[in-house]
């Protein structure tokens, strides 16, 4: 009997790598539904989805798909510089949003947040809303500054987002000004010049 029961036993190997397969399934599962489910939305946390990466929103709108809960596209209207007033449209479809904000953020520098909340006059119920708002860029001493617009959907499901990534120019007049200015503070001083000759 013994012999038998020893023949059917399996190796303490196959019985480890049972476990670690079934402990792999297990962490999938949770992760596939908390995706899924979404989480409703009450810690704060944003579910972000990738945007289509090949747009450029300083030349056209911008869209992304939210997983299967929709879709958002994202257009900035005006000169995109610093200090400068900037309208802010978004387009939700298939999602219904109880709101709607777009932050500005710096990509390669701290320069805070910039919270714009939106608003509508579409009926809730709509399929396609028309989201609009104003916004502004702080400014940068640098000539180009590279920016994130962060589109949040607030929905009964919880807090869906996705991005934009942008550059901003200063204004002519105002590249000039900095130009001058650092100009002038890097240049010798024609006084200083003289007394050494």
């Amino acid at each position: 009997m013994y012999r038998a029961e020893e023949e059917n036993a399996r190796p303490p190997l196959l019985n480890l790598l049972i476990m670690v397969t079934l402990l792999t399934i297990v962490v999938s599962l949770y992760y596939l539904i908390d995706y899924y489910l979404v989480r409703d939305g009450s810690n704060g946390k944003v579910t972000w989805f990738a945007p289509n990466q090949s747009c450029e929103l300083s030349h056209a709108p911008c869209s992304a798909e939210l997983g299967r809960f929709g879709r958002i596209t994202l257009a900035l209207d005006g000169d995109i510089s610093p200090l400068t007033p900037l309208g802010i449209r978004v387009i939700t479809e298939d999602v219904a949003p109880e709101g709607v904000e777009v932050d500005f953020i710096g990509r390669h520098m701290d320069m805070g947040v910039k919270r714009s909340l939106l608003t509508t006059r579409d009926a809730p119920t709509q399929a396609r809303q028309h989201w609009s708002g104003e916004g502004q860029l702080g400014f940068c001493s640098s000539a180009t500054m590279a920016w994130r617009a962060q589109v949040i959907v607030t929905t009964e499901r919880g807090r869906l987002g996705s991005w934009f990534d942008f550059d901003s120019h200063p204004p002519a007049s105002t590249a000039e000004q900095l130009e001058s200015s650092v100009n002038q503070l890097f240049s010798p001083d024609e006084r200083s010049v003289r007394r050494d000759s």
